[in-house]
This record gives structure tokens, sequence and C-alpha cells, in this order.
């Protein structure tokens, strides 16, 4: 489990990018983490991997503070960047040289996702891989090493349709009990049907903490032609789409695009 205690941070002083943050991310779960561009999702990510340090609160995992930066914590946290370079050498180099830090990597779940992904184990040159391949190579070495903590910023930026859908199949098959994931993204329909739980941006800084099981109970998503009483309403063809306060046991997805404007709106705290 990973508690997250009061944590602010901010780039400049007084101007915090993530404030007063509190909640556990759960083993098992797969956490949205959306917000506009420049929100602070890349910022999060950085402070749970132990990349930046915050200006007040705490991260723990497994009773062990994350910004102390131990060899066990660090081995139990993998953070995939949204932008990266490999160096100019065989994928079974880096393999040998990277896999050797986590105590549970697995070399038949990699060749699993390479081979799933349509990349030959047998790269040569890492760095002559086009931007798509090189994001492939990353989520399969992400998804090898086991670690408990998996942080995953903008993985599907630079993926074509059947490439997205390859990498949430493959997350979900190499994700167990035992790790929460995180992926951050702003396009809300890459991550349906896979998430858990949502972690939501607000403009001060703040940010939304839902499951969506939860949420799925307590309110209703759909369409109606006045938007009369609804909890949140924006208009669309024919009437509005609309969040209600659930009056019937009937379950509705969770719209996680009307779910995000209305966190951002202020209409769901």
């Amino acid at each position: 489990m990973l508690e997250i205690g009061n944590v602010s941070f901010g780039y400049e002083k007084n101007v915090p990018v993530v404030r007063n943050l509190s909640c556990r991310l759960q083993e098992g779960r797969i956490y949205g983490l959306l917000g506009m561009n420049g929100a602070g999702k890349t910022t999060l990510l950085k402070l749970l991997s132990g990349l930046l340090f915050p200006d007040s609160g705490s991260i723990i995992l497994d009773g062990k503070d994350v910004s102390k930066r131990s060899v066990e914590t660090l081995q139990k946290i993998f953070y995939m960047p949204s932008e990266f370079r490999f160096p100019g050498i065989s994928l079974e180099k880096l393999i040998g040289l990277q896999s050797v830090f986590y105590p549970y990597f697995s070399l038949e779940i990699l060749m699993d996702c390479l081979e799933s992904s349509g990349i030959g184990s047998e790269v040569k040159d890492l760095g002559k891989l086009s931007g798509g391949q090189k994001k492939k190579v990353m989520l399969a070495f992400a998804l090898s090493v086991r670690t408990n903590i998996l942080l995953m910023d903008e993985p599907l930026d630079g993926m074509d349709i059947p490439s997205r859908d390859i990498f949430r199949k493959l997350l979900v098959k190499h994700t167990d009990e035992s790790r929460t994931v995180v992926i951050s993204g702003h396009r809300t329909q890459d991550m349906e049907n896979l998430l858990t739980d949502v972690l939501i941006f607000r403009k001060d800084g703040t940010v939304f903490a839902g499951c969506l099981e939860e949420l799925s109970g307590r309110y209703s998503f759909g369409v109606d032609r006045t938007g009369a009483g609804a909890v949140y309403a924006e208009p669309c063809p024919g009437g509005f789409r609309v969040i209600r306060e659930k009056e019937t046991s009937e379950d509705t997805d969770v719209d996680l695009e009307m779910l995000f404007n209305a966190v951002r709106k202020g209409v769901i705290r």
C-alpha cells in the first residue's frame, strides 16, 4: 500500500502544483490520474516514485519513506516516463543491465509482451526504433519487472488504435492483486473499462480520489431532454448529458469524461 499523507509540492514558493493530497493507493487497483495538460500529473508521479521530494507531507510504501530512496523501496517501484531515450545498444544488453536490479523480473513476461506488440527479441539498436516501438519495449519492461508500484505517464501517447488495445490487454493480463498501477492521461476514452479508481486534478492543485464502483452506486450517467434536477448537465445534440443522484438500483457505467468535467467545475467534490 502506498500512503500519501497531506502532501504538497510546488516548483515556486507559494505556488503549489500538488496541494494537501492525502489518500491510500491499494494493491490490486488500477488508478487513472486525470487532469488538463500542465495540471500536475507528471509532478505527482515523480513524487510517488521518489524523483521529487514533497515540500510537506509524506509518501510511505510498506512503512518506508519513498523520499529516502532506499534500494529496498526503489526495487518496488517502476516509473515509465512519457518521454525517454534508449541508448544505442541491443535489447539483450539492456535486459542484462536493468533486470538485475529488480528481484522479481520475468523474462517470460517480457518476451510475451514483445511478441504481442510485434517487436522481435533480436533488436540490435534500441536507439533506432520508432517512437511507438520504443514505447512498446518500455511497456514490456515495465510489466516484466513486476514491481509492487507501477507508475505510467501518458503511456498511450503516440500509439495507434491497435497498439492501444494491445496495451490494455497486456496490462490486465500481467497485473495481479499484489500490484498498484497508476496511469496518467488526458484522453478519458483510452482508460474506460480499465480503471478501478480515479484521481482527478482540480484547478487549485487539490485532487479528487474516487472508486468507480462506489461512484456508479451513487450516481447515474445518461442523457435526457432538459437536464433539470441533475447534479451536473452539459448540452449535447438532442438534450443534455447528465449526472444524477441514483434513485434506483440499476447499474450505469461511469462516464469518465463527464465525471472529469463535473469535478473540474466543482460540482462533485
